[in-house]
C-alpha cells in the first residue's frame, strides 16, 4: 500500500482500541477486521507471525502485536504513537476507577451494559479463529498440524503459562525439520538492538536491588508490575494469579474484594487488559494526593519490558522471515496460532452463560463480522445497548407484575 497518513492509522488504532473486550484473542479478531482486512496496514499472513510470535515473547502480546504493527506503518516514533493511542486510554481510565472505586464500587449502573460483552468477546475470537485459520490451512499438512495442536491445546493449556510458548515451538520445529539440512545464507545487515535487551536487564536488575535497599510500598508496588511485565508470557489473563498472590497475599498492598472487584470493572473497559495495573496502583495509595500520577506510571511500568522488547524483536522478524528457514519455522508458529485462537474460542463459549439470547449474540456477532458490512465498534456498542434495553426491559415487567399484585389487595 501506499505511504499510509499517521492520523488515519491512529484513529484506526483508538477504533480498534474502543472495540477491544476480552483477552488478546478478541483483540486478534479486531485486529483482522479493522486493520487487515478493512484498511490492508499489513497482510493477514503478516499478522499471523506477529500473533505467534509476540504469543513466545514476554509481555501483553495483543499491545506488542499493535505497536509492531505500527512499527510496521511507520517506524518506531509511530510505534510509540500507537502504543500510547491503544493502552494510554484504558491506563487513564483505570487510574481515575481507582481513585473514585468508593463511588463507582457502590453503583450498579454499568452492570447491565457488561450482559453481552463478554458474548462479543467470543464473536470476536471466533472472527480471529476463522480469518486467520482460512489464511494459514493450504495444505494437508496444515490441517493435520492443526487439529493435533488444537486437540493437544484443548488438553494442556489449562496445566501451565508455559503451554503456549512450548507448543508454538512445537509447531514451528515441525516445519522446520524437513528443511533443516538446507544452507541458510544469514544477512550480513541482520544486527541485534543489544542495547535495548541490555536496558530491559538492566531496569530489571536495578528494580530488584530498589526493593532490597527502600522497602516501601511505592517501590515494592512499581518494581512488582516491571517484573509482571517482563516474566509474563500469554497476556492479561495469566498476570492475574500472580498480581493475587504478591499484592494481595504477600505485600497485602490491596484487599482482595477491591482486587476482584476492580478486575470484574476492567472486563468493560475496553483495551488492553494490562490496563488493571493502573487501577491497582491508584487504589493502592487513594488516600494520597498522587493517586492518580500512581495509577499512570503504575499502568506504564507494566507495559514498559514489553514495549520495548517490540523494538528489539521487530527489526530482526522484518528481516529474519526473508530467510527460507525462518519462514518455514513462522509458518509452523502461525499455524499453531491459529488453532490456540480456535481453542480459546471453544473454551469461552463453553464458560458462557447458558441462554439462547447468549448463544444468539455470540453467532449474530461473528457473521457480522465476518460479513465485514457492520464496523466492528459498532457492533460493541450494539451489545451494549442491548444489555441495559433488556435489564430496563425486566426492570419494568417486575414492577409491573409487583403493581400488579398490590391491585389485587
Amino acid at each position: 500500500m501506499g505511504k499510509v497518513k499517521w492520523h488515519v492509522f491512529l484513529w484506526d488504532v483508538f477504533l480498534a482500541s474502543l472495540g477491544s473486550y476480552g483477552g488478546p484473542e478478541a483483540h486478534y479478531g479486531i485486529f483482522s477486521s479493522l486493520l487487515v482486512q478493512k484498511r490492508k496496514y499489513i497482510t493477514e499472513e503478516e499478522l499471523t507471525e506477529k500473533i505467534g510470535l509476540y504469543a513466545i515473547i514476554p509481555g501483553p502480546s495483543s499491545t506488542q502485536t499493535v505497536t509492531s504493527i505500527g512499527y510496521h506503518v511507520g517506524g518506531p516514533v509511530l510505534a510509540i504513537l500507537t502504543f500510547l493511542v491503544w493502552a494510554f486510554p484504558a491506563i487513564i481510565i483505570m487510574s481515575l476507577i481507582g481513585v473514585f472505586f468508593t463511588v463507582i464500587s457502590g453503583h450498579e449502573g454499568w452492570r447491565p451494559i457488561m450482559t453481552y460483552l463478554p458474548a462479543i468477546a467470543v464473536s470476536f475470537i471466533i472472527y480471529a479463529a476463522y480469518s486467520l485459520s482460512k489464511k494459514v490451512l493450504k495444505k494437508l499438512k496444515d490441517w493435520i498440524v492443526y487439529a493435533l495442536m488444537l486437540i493437544l491445546g484443548i488438553l494442556l493449556v489449562g496445566y501451565s503459562m508455559w503451554i503456549v510458548p512450548i507448543m508454538l515451538l512445537l509447531g514451528g520445529s515441525i516445519y522446520l525439520m524437513p528443511h533443516r539440512k538446507e544452507q541458510t545464507i544469514i544477512d550480513d545487515k541482520l544486527k541485534p538492538k543489544w542495547l535495548i535487551l541490555i536496558v530491559v536487564i538492566g531496569i530489571a536488575i536495578l528494580n530488584e536491588g530498589l526493593r532490597i535497599w527502600f522497602n516501601s510500598n511505592l517501590v515494592i508496588l512499581f518494581t512488582s508490575f516491571y517484573r509482571y511485565g517482563y516474566s509474563v508470557i500469554g497476556g492479561g489473563q495469566i498476570v492475574i494469579p500472580l498480581m493475587i498472590q504478591d499484592l494481595v497475599q504477600a505485600q497485602s498492598l490491596i484487599s482482595l474484594n477491591d482486587f476482584l472487584s476492580g478486575y470484574a470493572i476492567d472486563q468493560a473497559v475496553p483495551g488492553p487488559l494490562f490496563s488493571f495495573a493502573a487501577f491497582i496502583s491508584s487504589r493502592s495509595f487513594a488516600n494520597s494526593n498522587f493517586a492518580f500520577l500512581a495509577g499512570l506510571i503504575g499502568g506504564i511500568s507494566i507495559f514498559l519490558p514489553g514495549l520495548l522488547l517490540v523494538f528489539f524483536i521487530f527489526p530482526l522478524w522484518k528481516k529474519s522471515r526473508k530467510i527460507k528457514k525462518i519462514r518455514y519455522f513462522l509458518s509452523g508458529v502461525s499455524v499453531t496460532a491459529a488453532s490456540l485462537i480456535l481453542m480459546t474460542a471453544i473454551n469461552q463459549t463453553i464458560k458462557l452463560p447458558v441462554g439462547f439470547a447468549v448463544y444468539g449474540v455470540v453467532i449474530i456477532g461473528a457473521l457480522l463480522l465476518i460479513s465485514k458490512k457492520v464496523p466492528a465498534p459498532l457492533i460493541v456498542l450494539l451489545a451494549a445497548i442491548l444489555g441495559f434495553v433488556i435489564w430496563i426491559n425486566n426492570f419494568i415487567r417486575f414492577y409491573h407484575s409487583k403493581l400488579k399484585e398490590l391491585l389485587k389487595f
